[in-house]
């Protein structure tokens, strides 16, 4: 049954045009300007006698109420038109004229075919409107759907316009498709979907670095960290050179009662956001992968007793830079130092593994003490490479330095001769209070530190 006066409106025009041959014809300067043309003009003789009458229908087949509305049929342009045919193309001069025919009789059964396929993909795209399974399949197949549910909407348009009697219809519909892929996208289940469906604003940027995103204090690269830098570098336009960057991507993530929050920033070279996203990840997304760090307690402990020292600033870093450090077995580890004061100065490594943690003096140039003299000052001063050895795992740099004598101060150490590495004695926490409860010879004395942190692995 047709419920409302234009649905009835447009069975009368229907009847009008059915069996009637269809004309378009235009010129132009090509062959192919005149055809396109001649194609709008034949689509804008269907549309024209119908666009003001077929907005929407509804009825009724099986005991089952559907309705269906156009709604991207807004140009001549957005037809398909089927069994098209060309008279020979003339030409006068420079221009050129096309003509285009369609019969309605000959083409009711390729638009009847196209219908019959559209109907049978979205019969089985219903079937993704249930929960679960792979969340990524039911997202791409929703999606496809959607475009689908529109192309069948047009096809039908033209169909019934050309006097077709079959009925087609669908069992779903774009708002039951809009509330599914809602439940898909709110929080999401599955990582890849949430970094898919996130980065629509950021895709179309290029020469993008992409940073590790890390858990705050620590600046540890996890597993999550790695996984999640992986899958972005494969969605988007990226360098892997620092300097030729156009924009950098940093991340982080926060862990909460419900899950996880996972925050996107893609920042220009002046440092202004271009775009922000915040993905909210549910524990199924996340916890098949390391994602607390490993140096996570002692990152807190060094963060909660920074020293701040309104006179010594101290700044450490590798020669890359200090964010999200990743070294391999055998690779020479570079890194930098500068002061703004002279100043002593010792470097500790603690070391996160599977075996626990490992604390160690790093041997300088002469002994473990370093010196930054007054000519030195508010330049970066390389240190000796170091070959990256067992053992492997998070490691934070901690850098001591005071305007007085450490050479007293120094945590005891005893030599492990298994790595050649100068090991702390007592636990790392213990080592990082000693060093914070230097006693300085005089009241001028000042004391700074800087961390560091990296990731090294065998392979």
């Amino acid at each position: 049954r047709v419920a409302q006066i234009s649905a009835m409106i447009c069975l009368m025009v229907f009847c009008q045009l059915g069996g009637q041959v269809l004309k378009g014809e235009a010129w132009g300067d090509s062959e192919d300007r005149a055809r396109n043309g001649a194609l709008a003009s034949l689509s804008q003789s269907i549309y024209v006698k119908v666009e003001t009458t077929i907005t929407a229908t509804e009825g009724e087949e099986n005991f089952r109420a559907f309705a269906r509305t156009v709604k991207e049929v807004t140009t001549t342009s957005n037809l398909p038109l089927l069994g098209t045919t060309f008279t020979p193309v003339e030409k006068k001069g420079r221009e050129f004229k096309v003509t285009v025919m369609l019969d309605p009789a000959r083409a009711l059964s390729l638009y009847e075919d196209r219908l019959s396929a559209l109907q049978k993909d979205l019969d089985e795209a219903a079937q993704f409107l249930k929960d679960g399974g792979d969340a990524v399949l039911r997202y791409n197949r929703l999606i496809k759907a959607n475009g689908e549910l529109e192309e069948f909407d047009i096809y039908r348009f033209i169909y019934l316009a050309l006097g077709g009697k079959k009925t087609y219809t669908v069992p779903l519909t774009q708002s039951q498709i809009s509330s599914a892929l809602h439940k898909l996208t709110a929080t999401f289940d599955d990582l890849e979907l949430a970094l898919k469906h996130h980065i629509t604003r950021i895709i179309n940027y290029s020469m993008i670095y992409v940073h590790y995103p890390a858990l705050y204090p620590s600046k540890e690269v996890t597993q999550f960290s790695r996984i999640v830098r992986d899958r972005l570098i494969a969605m988007l336009k990226v360098t892997e050179n620092l300097e030729q960057a156009q924009y950098h991507l940093r991340s982080s993530y926060e862990i909460t009662e419900e899950g996880m929050v996972l925050t996107l920033r893609l920042v220009s070279p002046e440092g202004k956001i271009e775009q922000a996203e915040f993905i909210r990840l549910s524990p199924p997304a996340y916890q098949a992968y390391r994602y607390m760090p490993s140096n996570f307690d002692v990152a807190q402990s060094i963060a909660s007793g920074e020293l701040i020292s309104n006179k010594l600033l101290v700044q450490f870093s590798g020669l890359d830079g200090s964010d999200q450090l990743f070294f391999v077995k055998g690779d020479l580890a570079g890194f930098k130092i500068r002061a703004n004061m002279p100043v002593e100065y010792y470097i500790i490594g603690h070391n996160y593994s599977a075996e626990g943690v490992y604390s160690y003096l790093l041997p300088l140039k002469s002994g473990f003490i370093g010196r930054i003299n007054s000519d030195q000052v508010n330049r970066w001063i390389q240190l000796p490479e170091f070959e990256v050895i067992e053992p492997f795992g998070v490691e934070t740099l901690q850098v001591i330095a005071s305007t007085g004598d450490l050479s007293k101060s120094l945590p005891p150490v005893v030599r492990d001769h298994k790595n050649g590495l100068y090991k702390i004695t007592g636990d790392p926490s213990t080592a990082v209070f000693r060093t914070r409860g230097l006693t300085p010879p005089q009241e001028e004395v000042e004391t700074a530190e800087a961390t560091l942190t990296m990731t090294l692995m065998e392979k």
